[in-house]
C-alpha cells in the first residue's frame, strides 16, 4: 500500500490540474483487496482528494468494450476475425467518431477491440442491443447508471453511462476467474459472492 501511495504521489505532478487518480489492487483468486487508494492525495482539494474515485460514479469511457465483445462472442454474433466496419455512420441524431478522427474501413473484431475503435463497437452494440447489454452488465455485477427515465442507448459503449471503478474491477476479474465476476472483499470476513459475467 505504501509503495503505491508513493507512486501515486510521484505521478501527481504529471497529472493535469484538477485531475485525480485511484488504484485498487485485488487478488483475483479470492477477490481480497490488497491496496486501496481512492485519490492522489486526500488533503489536495484542487485534485478532489476527499472524493474516493474507486467508489465514485464516473464515465467508464471505453472500458466496457471488452465486455461487449466477449458477450457478443458468447452469443455467437461474432468471432475474433469477424469483419466490422470502421466507417462514418449516423444512428439517428447520434454520430460517433474515433478518438483519432480517422477511419480504418473493414477491420477484424480482434483488431477493432485492440485498437479501441469506436465505430465497430457501436455497430456491435446495435446488433447486441443496448438494453440487453446493460442488463447483462448489471447481472454480471457491473450496474450502469443512467439519468432518470433514460433508456440504454448506443452511447453506452463509449462512456454514455456512469459506473464505479470497484464494479469495473469486479467485472474485469471475470477474465481471470473463468467468466465469473465477484465483489471486492475489503475485509477478510467478507463473503466471496460470484456472478456469471462471460
Amino acid at each position: 500500500q505504501r509503495r503505491l501511495e508513493d507512486l501515486l504521489l510521484g505521478w501527481r505532478a504529471r497529472l493535469p490540474e484538477h485531475t485525480s487518480a485511484a488504484i485498487v489492487v485485488v487478488e483475483t483468486g479470492n477477490m481480497a483487496v490488497r491496496a486501496y487508494l481512492g485519490s492522489v492525495d486526500i488533503n489536495d482539494a484542487r485534485r478532489f482528494g476527499h472524493v474516493d474515485m474507486i467508489s465514485a460514479m464516473r464515465s467508464p469511457g471505453s472500458t466496457l468494450k471488452p465486455f461487449l465483445y466477449g458477450m457478443a462472442m458468447d452469443a455467437g454474433l461474432i468471432h475474433s476475425e469477424s469483419l466490422l466496419q470502421d466507417v462514418p455512420r449516423r444512428y439517428g441524431d447520434y454520430r460517433p467518431g474515433n478518438f483519432s478522427m480517422g477511419f480504418s474501413g473493414p477491420v477484424s473484431a480482434s483488431s477493432a477491440l485492440a485498437l479501441s475503435l469506436n465505430l465497430p463497437a457501436v455497430q456491435l452494440l446495435e446488433t447486441y442491443g443496448p438494453k440487453r447489454f446493460a442488463a447483462d452488465m448489471r447481472n454480471g455485477g457491473v450496474p450502469l447508471s443512467l439519468p432518470a427515465l433514460a433508456e440504454p442507448s448506443l452511447a453506452l459503449i463509449l462512456g454514455g453511462a456512469g459506473s464505479r471503478l470497484e464494479d469495473l474491477v469486479s467485472g474485469y476479474s471475470a477474465l481471470a476467474r473463468g467468466g465469473k465476476s465477484a465483489r471486492l472483499r475489503l475485509q477478510p470476513q467478507d463473503e466471496l459472492r460470484e456472478r456469471r459475467m462471460l
